[in-house]
């Protein structure tokens, strides 16, 4: 904040000086000169006394001024307008430095009357612009190019000012006001008549992330207001900055919500797994599907997704995981899970999801009954030798078939452990399972250990 004030402090002052030399366009009204002219001379000597005497002169002047600018409204006189506007402007510049210079020094000032001075200079330089450019009484136009130049360069020392007006209300609790403000720096650049279109384009490319992070400011602050359609807009035009991206997601998931749009709601998790890259959000929607029984339209969507965007990893997992936990059908699952690790070997969502469907799946066998000794009470017994033989036969191939799909897990649960080191907490008990249907019990042993290490270190 403070750089941003002092760059804006110095670029005001050259300014200022530049047109107190006389070096402007012709004056609008000689006697607010005057006044004006012992005011700046009474700063110059800067002394407290002197400095006092000169707010004194720099307000009679401001009266002078607004009864020059009325007159002239009521005489239709644009280009006498212009002038008044753009002296009023250069006016309330000298009468904003006082605290300009004490928020550049970080000492406390009056925000509320420094804002609408803010207002007021802006809003003098747009109407000197605008009657510089409008036909008079008689339809013609006489366009002042120093008008043009001086108001131009007046708005464009004043550019980033709004911003802080936004963090100054903030900071105050007025959330409202502060909204107002950051939307006004927000539009300023194309809402004033002074720029051309390359000058607007390049003053958002020039300041891009001061004006991207007003934008999330908007996005949340009408959240907190509970503006939600406001939130939703300001929080798509942020989203040209993928800094924040998964914060603006949560904006828009919440207040689509809150407004019970439910498809919108829907479609705005799709969107944010497939541009942030986090599973989560497909994670929540699944919840949704599953304790809503939204079975079939779970299915279309996975279908979709994998149609549409055939190369996104998203598209890939977000079917593995609803055929894996929705429509339980592991194989499938896993198919869908390898084309997704296929385009990154290293998604740990894959991974775990790749080994979960291969332990669901042979628990599930298990519990069914598929199994005439594994997963059941019964011994294996034979009348004789043969028999006991054959049985025993049966067993260790049930036992083989189970011990395989803990074997085909294991890499993916193994490769996880290795990418995410003190992520125990998430594959520690899976691999525990598995080096225990495998006969590793040192390995079963040790995932017991770093399972009860991480949930007292809470990891």
């Amino acid at each position: 904040m403070k750089k941003i004030m002092l760059s804006l402090a110095l670029l005001f002052m050259t300014a200022g000086g530049a047109m107190a030399q006389g070096e402007g366009p012709k004056l609008g009204s000689w006697k607010a000169y005057d006044k004006i002219s012992k005011a700046d001379r009474l700063v110059g000597e800067r002394k407290a006394e002197s400095f006092e005497q000169a707010q004194v002169l720099y307000k009679e002047a401001e009266d002078i001024l607004k009864a020059d600018i009325e007159k002239a409204k009521a005489e239709q006189k644009t280009d006498k307008l212009a002038l008044l506007y753009l002296q009023n402007g250069q006016l309330q510049n000298k009468m904003l430095a006082p605290d300009l210079n004490r928020a550049q020094q970080g000492v406390p000032f009056d925000t509320i009357a420094f804002c609408q001075r803010i207002d007021n200079i802006i809003s003098s330089y747009n109407d000197a612009a605008e009657y510089n450019s409008k036909p008079n009484a008689k339809g013609k136009v006489k366009e002042d190019p120093a008008v043009k130049m001086y108001t131009k360069l007046g708005i464009s020392s004043l550019l980033t000012l709004y911003y802080d007006c936004g963090a100054f209300m903030d900071a105050m609790g007025k959330k409202q006001e502060s909204i107002d403000y950051f939307q006004k720096f927000v539009d300023l650049p194309k809402t004033t008549p002074v720029f051309t279109e390359q000058e607007v384009d390049s003053i958002y490319k020039s300041q891009e992330k001061v004006y991207n992070t007003a934008r999330f400011n908007l996005a949340l602050q009408n959240f907190y207001l509970k503006n939600w359609d406001k939130a939703i807009e300001c929080a798509d035009a942020a989203m040209v900055d993928t800094a924040n991206l998964h914060d603006l997601f949560l904006i828009k998931i919440n207040a689509y919500g809150e407004k019970k749009d439910s498809v919108a709601w829907q479609r705005t998790l799709v969107e944010a797994s497939q541009k942030t890259g986090r599973s989560s959000y497909l994670q929540n929607l699944l919840y949704y599907y599953i304790q809503n029984n939204k079975m079939q339209e779970a299915t279309s969507l996975a279908e979709k997704l994998t149609v549409d965007s055939p190369n996104d990893k998203m598209s890939w997992y977000m079917r593995g995981a609803i055929e894996l936990n929705v429509k339980k059908d592991y194989e499938a699952a896993r198919k869908s899970f390898e084309k997704a690790l296929a385009i990154d070997p290293n998604f740990e969502d894959a991974l775990f999801n790749m080994g979960t469907a291969y332990i669901n799946d042979i628990y599930d066998q298990r519990v069914s009954g598929k199994f005439k000794y594994i997963g059941t009470n019964r011994r294996i017994a034979g009348k004789n030798e043969a028999a006991y033989k054959k049985e025993k036969a049966i067993y260790d191939q049930e036992l083989a078939t189970v011990r395989s799909y803990y074997e085909k897990a294991r890499p993916y649960m193994e490769r996880l452990r290795e990418l995410t080191p003190d992520g125990a907490k998430r594959w520690a008990s899976p691999l525990q399972m598995i080096y225990s249907s495998l006969n590793m019990p040192a390995e079963a042993k040790q995932m017991d250990a770093l399972l009860e290490q991480a949930n007292q270190a809470g990891n």
